[in-house]
């Protein structure tokens, strides 16, 4: 489990770099936190730290999403509200604003949930779209853990680049 840091301290942690071979995106991940293999359809990233005294294991999920013709934003985060209110048991919606993320508009939530197998949970999601695809970068954190890595999260953030989506980003 990570130790409270100064912000300072969070500039220098030495993050892991993983480049998903499909989408092109870049996740810094924390030293020692083990990234899962081959996951599900739909997801590019998932990583946890090594061990959870608290119980339930910090992660982080990079979803991809091909986006609607006509849907922005701010029509697709709206529809991830209505979805996150419907699949997570007591979920409570603390904050969510427009932010500016790798140069892109986008979309920072903070929401709180719990249930029976993991007690309360914190997390934090920033969603950007590029073209057509969504990526949400979604980190999660027992809730009484949470101040501990609040700043490893926004560095996360930070540094976070969402791939290309087509062959002329990716030239550039």
């Amino acid at each position: 489990m990570w130790t409270l840091r100064t912000r300072a301290e969070v500039s220098d942690v030495d993050f892991d770099d993983y480049r998903h071979p499909g989408t092109g995106c870049v996740v810094p991940l924390p030293p020692g936190w083990q990234r899962l293999e081959d996951p599900p359809p739909g997801i590019a990233v998932i990583a946890r730290e090594p061990e959870a005294p608290a119980g339930f294991r910090a992660n982080l999920v990079v979803t991809v999403d091909e986006l609607p013709d006509g849907l922005d934003l701010d029509g697709w985060q709206d529809e991830s509200d209505r979805l996150l209110r419907g699949e997570l048991p007591s979920y409570y919606l603390l904050d969510r604003e427009q932010i500016r993320l790798a140069g892109r508009p986008a979309v920072r939530r903070l929401a709180h949930h719990a249930g029976s197998d993991t007690g309360p949970v914190t997390m934090e999601q920033w969603a950007i779209a590029v073209g057509s695809t969504g990526f949400t970068l979604t980190a999660s954190v027992a809730t009484l853990a949470y101040d501990s890595l609040a700043d490893v999260f926004a560095e996360i953030a930070r540094q976070f680049r969402p791939g290309p989506t087509s062959d002329e980003e990716a030239a550039r």
